[in-house]
């Protein structure tokens, strides 16, 4: 079994909510920069248990509201891969189904980058392009976040 890395320990996530509960209440989601997890699972975030890996450099509640659409409205396709599976796993389990995760995170753009990054090169989502392992560097197993930078 991997070892958990350093920074991952750090990560403060939110409490863990169902999409329904989440439309119900958009204001629990922060107006704060950070990342976030969709799964089908209730279950703290795992390598091979989630779904997608997403940012917002700038407020999570406004980044999330794309993902919070009515899926009985949405007629058309998804602009990105993540949001189409995020759409496609909530027709097929429902949004008492889907879950979603969040840990604030106030870094820059390049900070979050590499965090979201970190969090798709080790949890390897479903939905997500590696690409990002390319683009961004890679925290290391033993890195540790600057706390300052961790919201709690």
């Amino acid at each position: 079994m991997e070892k958990i890395p350093d920074w991952f320990q750090q990560l403060e996530w939110s409490k863990m909510a169902n999409v329904a509960v989440v439309n119900n209440d958009r204001g629990i989601i922060p107006d704060f920069p950070g990342c976030y997890v969709f799964m089908e699972f209730a279950e703290t975030p795992r390598p091979g248990r989630v779904l997608y890996v997403g940012q917002a450099s700038t407020s999570l509640r406004q980044r999330l509201a794309s993902y919070l659409v009515s899926i009985r409205t949405t007629k058309t396709k998804a602009r990105h891969k993540g949001k189409s599976f995020v759409l496609e796993a909530r027709h097929t389990h429902t949004d008492q189904g889907v879950y979603l995760q969040w840990v604030e995170y106030g870094g820059n753009k390049h900070d979050i980058d590499i965090l979201e990054a970190s969090l798709i090169n080790y949890l390897n989502p479903a939905a997500n392009d590696r690409e990002d392992d390319t683009r961004h560097p890679l925290l290391g197993s033993r890195d540790r976040l600057h706390p300052d930078l961790l919201r709690q």
